[in-house]
């Protein structure tokens, strides 16, 4: 009986062992060979900044210098950019006889040493989220007492090929006269903007943008642009994105005058140009951020309007950050009662999940 039991145990062992390896060996494939013979193994996050972060099965998430690090090992793939501006997919096979980091490609393997790392990032799945939502203001005390409030959100999700980013701005400033203590609205804008993105090849995209605005304060009833346009991902990483799209398409205005008492409606063909860049700093403690949009009438109203928002957030939490933006919006011709230009420097807190 002892013998048949013995003889069911190395039957199961022998059956269940490929599986069990698997499953062990999958957990942390990822290995960190060091100068001084140490070996790390765990999760690798990606390399930035020189730094090599990797997460053990006994601890948190930390970084190592690479300039301390032999080699790595794992069969996953990454996404890697060089320091000479070149990006590939591929997985880490050790080192040759020399110590030289060799990395596989799905057609070859070739010897790129770990100083020639710009950025590794663990491959995109094929669902991406990324949401923020900020509240901003300024209040001035003194003769005049002035309140801007911002409230801003924006949402960017990718599906393979296909990515939808959606933002939705409300915008309100008041002045108040001491003197006579009567409140003045001098800006209630809103703003909503979707634009869809095909990546057809590499880092090339399509897109079809829809932005509608109203602020009835400077008399413009509504503003709707629909344009289709091209564009290419710069860079497009966890912690590097700058995007430029170049487009033509239609808009129509519904502008108030007060003097004549009626609404005139005008049409025209556009030009649009958009730029879309964030960089992260300080151990991704900080981001900076910088949005810009042109539109160039081509036909009907002349105008146009250059809409900038440049600015920095700071990461208190993983939820909670600390922002500050500058907004910058000019047109050549602006509707009637209002001003070419408006700069608004905002402070306050954003979410992001």
């Amino acid at each position: 009986m002892s013998d048949m039991k013995s003889q069911t145990r190395v039957n199961f062992l022998a059956y269940f062992a490929p599986f069990l390896l698997f499953f062990c060996s999958s957990t942390y494939a990822d290995v960190l060979v060091l100068k001084n013979g140490d070996r790390i193994t765990g999760d690798i996050k990606r390399i930035w900044d020189s730094e090599v972060s990797i997460e053990p099965e006994y601890s948190d998430e930390f970084d190592v210098d690479i300039s301390v690090v032999e080699y790595i090992e794992s069969d996953r793939k990454f996404e890697i950019e060089l320091v000479d501006g070149r990006s590939l997919v591929a997985s880490f096979a050790g080192a040759d006889a020399d110590g030289n980091q060799i990395v596989k490609t799905d057609d070859e393997s070739e010897l790129v040493p770990l100083a020639e790392f710009f950025e590794l990032d663990e491959p995109e799945g094929e669902f991406e989220w990324d949401s923020n939502v900020e509240l901003l203001g300024k209040v001035n005390k003194g003769n005049t007492e002035t309140s801007d409030i911002k409230l801003r959100a924006d949402t960017a999700v990718r599906f393979n090929d296909h990515r939808h980013i959606g933002e939705i701005t409300f915008f309100r400033e008041k002045v108040v006269d001491i003197q006579t203590n009567e409140d003045v609205q001098t800006k209630e804008q809103d703003l909503f903007k979707y634009s869809y993105n095909w990546l057809f090849k590499d880092r090339w995209f399509v897109s079809a943008d829809l932005t509608f605005e109203r602020d009835p304060i400077i008399n413009l009833n509504s503003r709707v642009i629909m344009s289709a346009g091209i564009g290419r991902d710069i860079w497009e990483t966890p912690r590097r994105t700058l995007n430029l799209k170049l487009g033509a398409g239609y808009q129509t205005e519904e502008i108030d005058l007060p003097l004549l008492n009626t609404v005139r409606t005008t049409d025209s063909a556009v030009m649009t140009w958009a730029l879309r860049y964030r960089q992260d700093f300080f151990r991704d403690d900080a981001e900076l951020f910088h949005n810009q949009t042109i539109t160039h009438n081509i036909s009907g109203r002349t105008n146009t309007s250059y809409r900038t928002s440049t600015g920095l957030s700071y990461e208190i939490t993983d939820l909670l950050s600390a922002n500050i933006s500058l907004d910058f919006d000019y047109e050549t011709q602006p509707t009637f009662g209002a001003e070419n230009e408006d700069i608004a420097l905002l402070f306050g807190f954003g979410m992001e999940f």
